[in-house]
């Protein structure tokens, strides 16, 4: 019996190792983005109105604003004053830089952790609904995925609640098959308390599971005999999270950035466009090659070759679905994939929030695909694991070079850009308002750090000559220097020249426009 235990764990922990090293090769090589600052201050018990202005400042004191994490209360506090989210994964984001210390690297691997027992997760799961072969192809399936593998290496909280998800689902489809053991219970309401302290959207996952349980009591009258527990269970779920409730409400009745997902668009575009950006997403769980900042005939050729994998995986996954007596329209996970996705569409079209615009949107249905994929998989030939896996290794090494899925706003190219003279320097950032300091700290630290770079945050650059106000001009280079004025969002023309001390500035070359924000290169020269 052990031994044949541990033949059926052997291609699990294998499968676990693949996931790691996929998921921690050149996790540290991108710099931070905007959301994965937002999570790095809020962790730290922090805002980013400790953002000195008007000061200049080598890239790594920026970098020292990040150094010292507050206490896991101030942390909490700070999510709740300056956020919209919930508060469990940033509580514990504290708890492990306060044992790990501050970097890219400890910051991401906390989400890394949890992308790999998602992996975990996807095998029980798996498992539980159609035996241990479905299990292993599950975890393969989320393993290489590069959708799982981008939520895993974001310094965010979407892998802890797939991971929390996957394992709320097995106890709920346990529950379901007839074991109802008070481990089972306590299991699956603990797991979807916690889930939604992780991220709002976990709501789907609750809201999807309710409704497909109360259908299922409620189609057979035989089942109605079984609703008190259930009803109990649920009683106690929502009633776990009242005391958060007053603070879900302050959070749900202001923007709290998600204004980018009310855009205006022609009727057409608002009609049609979830559809095409959820089969963007539905192809990002497979494979994903460089479509963005590269020429227009790398885009077309990679969204045929992405259009050609998904297709070959698909028609032989649709002959496997048809085969697989769990996989109809009345089987409880598919009943939940249909149930989240529905919620989604209701939102965007009914509240006018369009949660298909990103692909992390995804993250509650994304388990269900998952297993999903794999009982269709089982009955298929190997060889269409085998194409999975291989554009599933390809997008990953594509993505770990910065070929593909590059980071919102290219801080990483802005910052090279910025620090490829190697003469002096100066950098003066204007976020114009607070909702871009992070993106403006994004530009900031990933800059080079060498010792002749100076930055200043400062207010906007007026459209004519203009002298900037600085508290230490002293830190201005004595000799001549180049000098960047960069601003997320500027309408009007940098200004001519730029007075700075001592110095004089004349724009060379053209304003450079980079994911909608403005730069300007300077050369300044002393006027004594």
């Amino acid at each position: 019996m052990p031994k044949l235990r541990l033949n059926q764990q052997h291609p699990l922990a294998l499968i676990l190792l693949l996931a790691a090293l996929l998921r921690l090769w050149r996790l540290a090589a991108k710099p931070l983005w905007v959301d994965e600052l937002y999570t790095t201050f809020y962790s730290l018990g922090k805002n980013l109105n400790e953002i000195p202005m008007n000061t200049l400042l080598p890239p790594e004191r920026y970098w020292a604003l990040l150094d010292t994490p507050g206490s896991t209360l101030q942390a909490a506090q700070a999510l709740t004053t300056y956020s919209n989210h919930p508060p469990l994964f940033f509580m514990a984001m504290n708890v492990w830089l306060h044992g790990l210390g501050m970097s890219i690297w400890t910051l991401r691997t906390f989400a890394v952790l949890w992308g790999i027992v998602a992996v975990a997760g996807a095998f029980y799961l798996g498992r539980r609904l159609a035996g241990e072969r479905v299990g292993t192809i599950a975890a393969l399936l989320m393993a290489v995925s590069p959708y799982g593998i981008y939520l895993s290496q974001e310094a965010r909280h979407y892998s802890l609640a797939v991971a929390i998800a996957l394992f709320a689902l097995t106890n709920w489809m346990a529950l379901l098959q007839g074991d109802r053991s008070p481990w089972r219970w306590l299991s699956w309401v603990g797991l979807n308390a916690v889930g939604i302290y992780v991220h709002y959207f976990y709501s789907f996952s609750i809201i999807a599971q309710w409704l497909i349980t109360a259908s299922r009591i409620l189609w057979r009258r035989d089942r109605r005999s079984e609703a008190l527990p259930w009803l109990l269970a649920m009683a106690v779920t929502a009633l776990l999270y009242v005391p958060w409730l007053p603070t879900a409400f302050i959070h749900f009745h202001r923007e709290g950035g998600t204004g980018w997902l009310s855009q205006s668009a022609p009727l057409w575009e608002t009609l049609i466009l979830p559809w095409l950006q959820s089969l963007v997403t539905g192809l990002f769980m497979l494979i994903l090659l460089p479509v963005e900042q590269v020429p227009q005939w790398v885009t077309i050729g990679s969204a045929l070759i992405m259009l050609v994998v998904f297709g070959i995986v698909l028609r032989p996954l649709i002959r496997g679905w048809h085969l697989e007596p769990q996989l109809d329209l009345g089987a409880p996970l598919v009943g939940y994939g249909v149930a989240v996705f529905a919620i989604m569409i209701a939102i965007t079209y009914g509240l006018g929030k369009d949660l298909t615009l990103a692909p992390r949107y995804f993250f509650m249905l994304y388990p269900a695909v998952t297993v999903m994929a794999a009982m269709a998989m089982a009955r298929c030939k190997p060889w269409v694991l085998g194409v999975a896996i291989a554009a599933g290794v390809l997008s990953q090494v594509l993505i770990s070079y910065d070929i593909a899925l590059l980071k919102p706003y290219l801080p990483g190219q802005i910052g090279r850009r910025i620090g490829a003279d190697p003469e002096a320097t100066v950098v003066l950032v204007a976020p114009q308002r607070d909702g871009y300091r992070a993106r403006a700290l994004s530009y900031v630290l990933a800059i080079p750090q060498r010792e002749n770079i100076q930055v200043a945050f400062t207010g906007s650059a007026d459209v004519k000559t203009w002298q900037p106000s600085l508290n230490n001009s002293a830190a201005i280079p004595t000799n001549n220097f180049t000098l960047w004025l960069v601003e997320p969002q500027r309408q009007g023309p940098f200004p001519p020249t730029v007075s700075l001390s001592q110095h004089r500035c004349f724009q060379i070359g053209k304003r450079v426009k980079t994911e909608g924000t403005r730069q300007q290169q300077y050369q300044c020269h002393t006027t004594t």
